[in-house]
């Protein structure tokens, strides 16, 4: 469409900042649908700063030139040089301008943001990796949206370009889809699309669609909430343990609705791992749990000593407090090596080897209990010198299993010598970005289960969930003679602050379920180790003290504590070919974006939010009094100019009005003022006596515009300085009429 008039041109104007507004609502309000996948709110405050950067710019752009496409272009390059100056900007020339070392670093920040979220719990930290890799999608977004919605004028396109980034949180897992976000971007989008609708009766389409999206919101929070079902052992809302907790549990994880298992409080500084048992034997190539009967005086109000831990050891005593919500079953979950638990109902009692907490007839559903534990700190000096047991029968490899995973432990450990070193190697291997979390691709691939007939395909697809990396893991380990097992029970969860209480509360849902690996060291027993990635948190072993380390085997019933160890973190060997080494080591050396960057980000986007309206109104200003002096417009023209700038002052100058009676209220206004302007009042009169000779004497009359634009600018500057300060400040910060404009109403009253 060609405008040809001045009034074609400010009404396309007008539609075009009203629609970039619209844009930039539904893509903040599209990105802040990525909240499940991403702690904190930093990221989205930086990604709606890079937002108003695109689309402010486009706007700007648009303003100063009259060809659509270059606010897009001119978007597409000052978002380039925003994501250079706030990731790259030691690498740039000038700070801002990219070059190929630019560019270089760009694919070090992907590198370190797909490692990151490769290996990171949900919700994700926002590492400098992944700041960039939003700020520089959702300004890829942003372009694309401004590109198709104004510059090729087909807003029904924005929808699949805001549906890309509503439905990340359903591709990562349909749980972490929020509806709330998904259906209020729907409604912005019917906006979208009615600002270019030209048929008979639009509002109607949009009213019944914007009912129906709201319906869907409202509805739900109207009807009575689905419960989980009672202590009968049963029911879709409970988590549900079977002779082996471990066949079940894939399933659990992909609940689409997770269901609180428990709750506890704890003496911890961190979350406790809380294990129902352990698997030691396969049977029909199948983890299996040692059941053993009851033995007279195992009660647990007095458990045994630790298998292998000896006093040697490091050890800190820890109380917690469980409360079992939706979850049954006969093993109870306890933080490992539990000592002593109290207030349970029903008869329960501990296993030898594995110190599981078991009954026969009673169910963990309901309970309430107290347990004493050990929190055992083995230094690293002590692991290394840990004895070999290649001889024990939980080092004894399966039989039938491909010789493939023996021949790939061994590659994965290279020359690690000690056991010790041997194990951080493969945890490492599993943690080191290679290896992907998924609980739907053993399922949609078919070797979906904890037998050794899906080690090989989980090592090929490297995608699974914690059966997967504990049972690889924990195989992978026996084949280099190191005794190993699986638990089974929960992560942590997530600490809460209930509002009055004085202690952490940790809740645990279905989510949380979990299996690790445990590998045994002489004198220091039974060792989690943490393979899966992006779950849980890899154990610490802190440095020993200088004096000579004691950590031989001594008496293997005595789980006490001798010397303290330092608390320096031991720094886990890494192997050279892991993926995410190169780029980790790139990554220290870039320029990445500390507080006070995103600080200046966030003020950088209000200052431009803030200045947008009056940069908007002061080209409208400049491009009318250019017309005016290039002698192509007219006095009513200078005259339409005046009585806009009154309104956005705050003075009544009414549309139906005449020169005359407009001009006197005026000049009774500037009389008023602090500091009356005769130079104002005669240029005032000047522009009256122009208008009426122009509407009444034309032809005889002369336009001289330089003149009319020169008067214009003296009565404006009159009657700034008749306003009180804060109605100038509005006029410069929301001028009135430019509400008015996007808001489709008229710009002057009659």
């Amino acid at each position: 469409m060609t405008l040809t008039t001045p009034a074609q041109r400010q009404a396309a104007g007008t539609m075009d900042f009203r629609m970039s507004g619209l844009l930039l609502l539904g893509l903040a309000v599209a990105t802040a649908s990525l909240h499940t996948l991403l702690g904190d709110v930093g990221w989205w405050l930086g990604a709606f700063g890079m937002m108003l950067i695109v689309f402010g710019t486009a706007a700007a752009a648009r303003y100063f030139f009259r060809q659509r496409w270059l606010g897009t272009v001119a978007a597409a390059v000052v978002g380039t040089l925003a994501i250079t100056l706030f990731f790259a900007a030691d690498t740039a020339f000038l700070g801002i301008i990219p070059t190929a070392t630019t560019f270089a670093q760009f694919r070090t920040l992907m590198d370190a943001a797909s490692s990151s979220v490769a290996v990171q719990s949900i919700p994700a930290d926002a590492t400098p990796g992944i700041q960039f890799l939003v700020c520089w999608l959702i300004a890829l977004i942003a372009v694309a949206l401004d590109g198709v919605a104004i510059w090729w004028r087909s807003p029904a396109w924005t929808g699949p370009l805001l549906l890309i980034v509503v439905v990340v949180p359903s591709i990562v897992s349909p749980d972490l889809s929020d509806a709330f976000f998904f259906e209020l971007t729907a409604v912005i989008y019917l906006f979208i699309i009615r600002d270019r609708l030209r048929r008979v009766q639009p509002g109607v389409a949009v009213v019944v669609g914007a009912i129906a999206v709201l319906g869907a919101l409202v509805v739900p929070l109207a009807l009575p909430p689905v419960t989980p079902a009672k202590a009968n052992g049963t029911g879709t809302g409970l988590i549900a343990e079977n002779i082996n907790p471990i066949i079940n549990l894939g399933d659990d994880l992909r609940r689409a609705t997770p269901t609180l298992a428990l709750t506890y409080s704890t003496t911890s500084d961190t979350g406790l791992y809380l294990r129902l048992t352990t698997l030691e034997h396969f049977e029909g190539k199948q983890w299996a749990p040692v059941e053993s009967p009851p033995i007279p005086g195992n009660n647990v109000s007095a458990v045994g000593a630790a298998p292998g831990l000896t006093n040697g050891v490091e050890t800190a005593q820890v109380s917690t407090t469980i409360q079992v919500a939706n979850t049954t079953g006969r093993w109870l979950p306890v933080p490992y090596p539990e000592t002593k638990v109290e207030g349970l109902k029903g008869s329960w009692f501990w296993e030898p080897e594995a110190l599981a907490i078991r009954s026969q007839d009673s169910n963990m559903q309901g309970q309430k209990y107290s347990v004493s534990s050990l929190d055992v700190q083995p230094t690293d000096k002590q692991m290394e010198n840990a004895p070999r047991s290649p001889n024990s029968p939980l080092a004894v490899v399966p039989k039938g299993l491909d010789p493939i995973v023996a021949k790939t432990a061994k590659t994965v450990v290279g020359s690690a010598k000690t056991d010790f070193d041997k194990a951080v190697a493969l945890q490492n291997w599993f943690r080191g970005g290679t290896f992907t979390y998924s609980e739907h691709t053993p399922a949609l691939s078919g070797f979906d289960g904890s037998g050794l007939d899906v080690i090989v395909p989980f090592l090929k697809s490297k995608s699974g969930y914690c059966v997967h990396f504990a049972t690889t893991m924990a195989v992978m380990a026996r084949t280099l003679g190191i005794p190993s097992r699986v638990a089974v029970g929960f992560l942590p969860g997530k600490a809460t602050h209930p509002k009055g209480a004085d202690v952490t509360v940790y809740k645990v849902t279905s989510n949380d379920l979990h299996a690790w690996p445990e590998l045994y060291f002489e004198g220091v027993g039974w060792v989690r180790f943490e393979p899966t990635p992006s779950r849980g948190f890899e154990p610490d072993f802190p440095s020993a003290p200088s004096a000579p380390s004691t950590s031989g085997p001594t008496d293997p019933s005595s789980p006490g504590a001798t010397s303290a160890p330092t608390t320096t973190p031991r720094t886990a060997p890494r192997l050279p070919d892991e993926t995410t080494t190169t780029s980790e080591a790139a990554l220290t050396n870039t320029t990445t974006i500390p507080a006070t960057g995103w600080a200046g980000l966030i003020a950088l986007a209000i200052l431009l939010m803030l200045g947008v309206p009056a940069l908007l109104r002061l080209v409208m200003r400049r491009r009318r009094l250019e017309s005016v002096r290039e002698g192509d417009d007219s006095a009513t023209r200078v005259w339409e100019e005046l009585r806009e700038s009154a309104r956005d002052l705050g003075i009544d100058a009414r549309v139906s009005s005449t020169p005359r009676q407009l001009a006197e209220y005026l000049a009774e206004y500037l009389a008023a003022g602090p500091t009356p302007s005769t130079a104002a009042l005669a240029a005032l009169d000047e522009l009256r006596t122009t208008v009426e000779d122009e509407s009444y004497a034309y032809p005889a009359y002369t336009f001289v515009g330089e003149a009319m634009a020169s008067n214009l600018q003296i009565v404006l500057r009159g009657l700034r300085r008749a306003t009180p300060l804060p109605l100038r400040l509005r006029a410069v910060l929301l001028p009135p009429t430019l509400v008015d404009r996007a808001l489709g109403r008229s710009v002057v009253r009659a």
